[in-house]
């Protein structure tokens, strides 16, 4: 499959990289059918954000079509639309529980995790390629509503 893939500080290429797989119960596989590209990749692309990994597929704002759930992920089916949010939370702990799913401190203990960052935030790959895994879709992904389009739905992507 074809992903935005980070090799060095101003150097981004589309590469071809393995589909991404299954890897955990709460997972799940997306078809990205839009992505977009938000101001924080430039601080990833220019280097005033360290740690970036080379081999890391960037972006995280997406909407797709769920292709595949692990066998914990009860909410959602193969088919559904949904927007992949750009940060990763369990939906257990403390912070999540009280709503706080960018603080959730069992994804990432001491910080956030999010879609095609830095070392320090997981890593996980972005959501620029074709496929993208889902991390505890189960509770992160959102269920988009019949006739909602694409290009109005990535709107809701950063800010879920």
């Amino acid at each position: 499959m074809k992903a935005v893939v980070f090799h060095d500080i101003g150097d981004i290429r589309l590469d071809e990289v393995p589909e991404p797989t299954i890897q955990e119960p709460n997972d799940a596989i997306v078809r990205i059918t839009a992505s977009a590209i938000c101001g924080t990749n430039l601080h990833m692309i220019c280097g005033t954000m360290a740690g970036m990994q080379p081999g890391t597929i960037l972006g995280h704002e997406a909407v797709g079509v769920v292709e595949e759930i692990g066998p914990n992920v009860r909410n959602l089916k193969r088919g559904d639309r949904v927007v992949v949010p750009s940060t990763i939370a369990c939906g257990y702990c403390s912070y999540c529980r009280a709503g706080y799913y960018a603080q959730c401190d069992t994804v990432v203990p001491n910080g956030t995790a999010f879609f095609g960052g830095p070392k320090e935030s997981g890593p996980f790959d972005g959501l620029q390629a074709e496929y993208a895994r889902a991390p505890f879709a189960n509770v992160g992904l959102v269920k988009l509503p019949d006739g909602v389009e694409d290009d109005k739905a990535i709107m809701r992507s950063d800010i879920s």
